[in-house]
């Protein structure tokens, strides 16, 4: 082949393709194929923080599990040892203190069931996309908690436990958990007006923006899947 005609190909090549990256229309990021992408982009990033919490919770169950079955093997194994050794009030001392133990044991069971009980009833003030993102913010949140002098759960600063869900749930940083407040009304059309009927948006590609700015700037209805 010539080199004149390698020379023609290339050019029909380059035309070609400034033809294409002239035609192909930009992503209408207010389009329903837009919305329903980010929907299904935010929903399947959920999905996943979901399963890598319940491996890391089975995980650790599991490792728990082990090491509470060799800790009862080996206190069976000493206090017969004890027993057999006629050391009875060593037995005794030691049946005591796991009776004991497991008494304490279940009184920390009552007291996160408590704790619980309260996150779960002022979450259930919020509104959030489904029941995932729900589970991703209790346990964000029990884990900043602890009791007072008075038994009370309260934040690691010593917040109330209602103020701290609410600084939580007004965090931008946590937005992307909850469901995008609806504007309507007397003030939706008060926010057309002044902004002249029209919605400010990023010139950002979408696959350049953040879920939370997507959000901002697509606050659409909520649909069936709770977005």
């Amino acid at each position: 082949m010539s080199n004149e005609t390698n020379e023609t190909t290339e050019v029909e090549m380059e035309s070609t393709m400034e033809t294409e990256a002239t035609t192909t229309p930009e992503l209408d990021l207010s389009s329903p194929e837009a919305k329903k992408m980010m929907e299904s982009m935010v929903a399947e990033q959920l999905a996943q923080m979901k399963e890598n919490m319940n491996k890391m919770s089975k995980q650790r169950d599991d490792a728990m599990r082990k090491a509470v079955e060799l800790e009862e093997s080996a206190k069976a194994a000493k206090l017969e040892k004890l027993e057999a050794e006629g050391k009875t009030s060593e037995a005794l001392q030691m049946k005591l203190d796991e009776a004991l133990a497991r008494v304490e044991a279940l009184t920390g069971v009552n007291t996160s069931l408590t704790r619980d009980h309260q996150v779960e009833k002022l979450l259930s003030e919020q509104q959030f996309r489904n029941a995932t993102a729900k589970e991703m913010a209790k346990s964000q949140i029990v884990g900043q908690l602890k009791q007072d002098a008075e038994g009370m759960w309260v934040h690691a600063t010593g917040a109330p436990l209602s103020e701290f869900v609410q600084s939580f749930a007004k965090d931008e940083e946590n937005a992307f958990l909850f469901k995008p407040k609806q504007s309507t009304g007397a003030s939706a059309m008060q926010l057309g007006a002044a902004e002249g009927g029209t919605q400010h948006k990023s010139n950002k590609p979408i696959t350049e923006m953040s879920f939370e700015d997507y959000l901002k700037e697509n606050q659409g209805p909520v649909n069936e899947l709770g977005f």
